[in-house]
């Protein structure tokens, strides 16, 4: 009896096919929310990371916080103490990718607090370059955090704010809100960082924008050391990345992204 040589048939093979297209369409998304969910993580210890620098930094220098220096330039060893130096934009300055700025002590006042991991100043779903940046072989800007001028700003007056906000350059100043609910730093919107502070939005408009990087929601770190993944519910969602200079953005007085904010900035006590 002649032996028969097995085979798939064209029916069989086209039925694998199909169930492993099912199982592939089953799986992505899992695999997709199991990656966005690893970068919170992440994005998250960083921010508790460059927390506790912060701590240290203010334990060693009479419960001070750092410069927060925005729009001007810093210059080596800065009498302001800028945390970090450095201007952002979509251009070809080497500010962009010079990690001089974070690591190097003469630029950076926190510089020695965190054994120069140049990663906890980005966001790992931060991907965002420009045609022209991506030209010149970069793999990412150096940094996606910024920090709010109204803890240890250092030349706030020269920026946009309003009356109700007030700043502080001590952890004992901590009052309104305590240092659970003051935040520190966050993930800045890649079409609006520039500078490495941050101005917290006035009553019905947004200066500076905070990211969104993980299905709508931003790494926020807090002076107690905590730092979580806040979701944008309203305005902060609306706006996508547009390699674009951002500009002020007019919202909703009520807005809950707004509100949420300044509810966590420093502000003049009874006031909003």
């Amino acid at each position: 009896m002649k032996s028969r040589k097995l085979a798939f048939t064209l029916i069989e093979l086209l039925v694998v096919i199909a169930i492993i297209a099912i199982l592939a369409a089953m799986l992505l998304p899992a695999l997709g929310k199991a990656k966005i969910r690893a970068q919170a993580i992440l994005c998250m210890n960083n921010g508790k990371q460059l927390l506790l620098a912060t701590q240290m930094y203010t334990g060693d220098n009479g419960d001070k916080f750092p410069g927060i220096v925005h729009g001007s330039a810093t210059t080596p060893n800065d009498p302001r103490a800028p945390w970090v130096s450095g201007w952002l934009d979509w251009g070809t300055s080497t500010d962009n990718t010079n990690v001089a700025y974070l690591l190097d002590s003469t630029y950076s006042s926190l510089a020695q607090y965190y054994a120069k991991q140049k990663n906890i100043f980005h966001c790992p779903a931060d991907i965002y370059l420009s045609p022209v940046q991506r030209s010149l072989g970069w793999p990412r800007r150096s940094r996606s955090m910024s920090a709010s001028v109204y803890i240890g700003g250092a030349n706030l007056t020269y920026g946009p704010t309003d009356s109700t906000l007030v700043q502080v350059s001590k952890m004992s100043q901590l009052v309104n809100p305590r240092p659970s609910m003051s935040w520190v730093y966050l993930d800045e919107h890649p079409d609006s960082i520039n500078d490495a502070g941050f101005f917290a939005p006035a009553i019905g408009y947004w200066y500076d924008l905070p990211a969104s990087y993980h299905n709508g929601a931003c790494g926020v770190s807090f002076a107690d050391g905590h730092s979580e993944i806040h979701k944008w519910l309203a305005s902060v969602r609306t706006v996508p990345v547009k390699l674009i200079t951002f500009s002020t953005m007019s919202v909703s007085t009520t807005d809950k992204d707004l509100l949420w904010l300044r509810e966590r900035t420093q502000r003049v006590p009874g006031s909003n």
